[in-house]
């Protein structure tokens, strides 16, 4: 019986793959034109989701010339994150959006398995010509999983060279209410434990800090084969698949909520070879200080990313827009009292700004006109039901 249920999964990975490839096809071109990568900077258009230092390395077949690129999961169209923040950093960026009709940014099965659809989207489609390294991002520049750290000061001062995985989260690895979902005997938690051994004995070899923001290497994603990963995102895309296994509870009004999404966020680092605990030497202790404005990013030790951006990135000296926002903020810093707490740094601004963003919905919604009200509500089948593809909005889940 185990057998006949082997050959039927495979089967059903089997079909995915040729699903998938027909629809888009992975960029297996080698670079062809000699590049002086070494130069390259952001240069992001909000207009178009093009980054020019990446799409001219794209174009001369010369992606894999670059040091690092960031890997930005977006959705919706106006961005439903403000990604205007990635000028603030130095880095070529690619944006891999949900929402169609953007070239190659879009991904063509829209807004389903979240930001990991999109990670794992870079690296079939780039697969021959991968970057030395990748920071995968979400779209926004602060979250209460980065506590005080804005993305773009994470990345102004990686020590990108230093790592072949490393989050970009602050959360703590050891916490006691992370529970392993390896349990679950989906699709995906048997491909990842047929690459790295029966798991569900020892839990704790998933745990990792949560949201999946991380930097890795090539060579880690490589140590994997290109199989491992285009099956993987065949059944990170597969909508009637995700459905089946969609959460149940908490996660009931996310219908693509599925067991294998929160699955990968544990097992990531574990996919690129890390020890099976995150350790805390890796990311430094103690409250650490912003080096740009002085102020205290975090309240809580263990949350600390100090030795993972300790590194100020030279090639933000290219950039006008990155030289210019590390003054701001040296600036900003100089005026700023002794001790000062960070945005974000503290729990309870979350909680705070939280408040403010469900007032200001709430005060939205009184002050409209009845007649914009009502038509909005009869046309609301219709433009909820449109197309399969059409964004949903919610915080990371992308």
């Amino acid at each position: 019986m185990k057998e006949d249920y082997r050959w039927f999964w495979c089967g059903l990975v089997a079909a995915a793959i040729v699903a998938f490839l027909d629809t888009e096809p992975s960029f297996q071109a080698q670079a062809t034109e000699s590049w002086d990568a070494d130069g390259a900077y952001c240069q992001y258009d909000p207009q178009t989701l093009g980054e020019k230092s990446f799409d001219t390395a794209y174009e001369k077949n010369a992606t894999s010339q670059l040091k690092m690129v960031v890997v930005v999961s977006s959705f919706a169209w106006p961005p439903a994150e403000d990604l205007s923040w990635l000028n603030e950093q130095p880095w070529p960026v690619f944006v891999s959006t949900k929402a169609q009709g953007h070239g190659y940014h879009s991904e063509p099965w829209g807004n389903v398995g979240w930001d990991v659809a999109s990670y794992l989207r870079f690296i079939v489609h780039f697969w021959e010509v991968l970057p030395e390294r990748i920071a995968f991002v979400h779209g926004h520049n602060m979250a209460w999983h980065q506590a005080g750290y804005k993305m773009s000061y994470i990345l102004r001062n990686l020590c990108w060279d230093r790592y072949d995985y490393v989050s970009l989260n602050t959360n703590p690895q050891d916490t006691k209410d992370w529970k392993s979902t390896a349990s679950s005997r989906s699709g995906v938690v048997t491909l990842v434990e047929e690459e790295l051994g029966d798991l569900t004995k020892k839990p704790t070899a998933y745990y990792d800090r949560c949201c999946q923001q991380f930097l890795v290497s090539r060579a880690a994603i490589k140590s994997r084969p290109l199989q491992f990963w285009q099956t993987l995102l065949a059944l990170m895309t597969d909508r009637d698949r995700l459905a089946k296994n969609r959460v149940k509870g908490v996660f009931d009004k996310r219908p693509n909520m599925a067991i294998d999404l929160p699955f990968m966020e544990e097992a990531w680092h574990h996919i690129f070879n890390q020890p099976k605990i995150v350790q805390r030497k890796v990311y430094g202790m103690g409250l650490d200080i912003n080096m740009e404005t002085g102020e205290q990013m975090i309240t809580e030790p263990h949350h600390s990313l100090a030795r993972v951006a300790q590194c100020p990135v030279m090639l933000c000296q290219d950039s006008d827009t990155c030289r210019a926002k590390v003054l701001e903020e040296r600036q900003r810093g100089a005026s700023l009292p002794r001790g000062s707490l960070a945005d974000g740094a503290d729990v309870k601004y979350w909680k705070v700004e939280r408040k403010k963003q469900m007032s200001a919905s709430r005060d939205k919604r009184r002050s409209m006109d009845s007649s914009v009200a009502q038509e909005q509500l009869m046309t609301w089948p219709s433009r909820a039901c449109a197309s399969p593809d059409a964004p949903t909005t919610g915080g990371d889940a992308v």
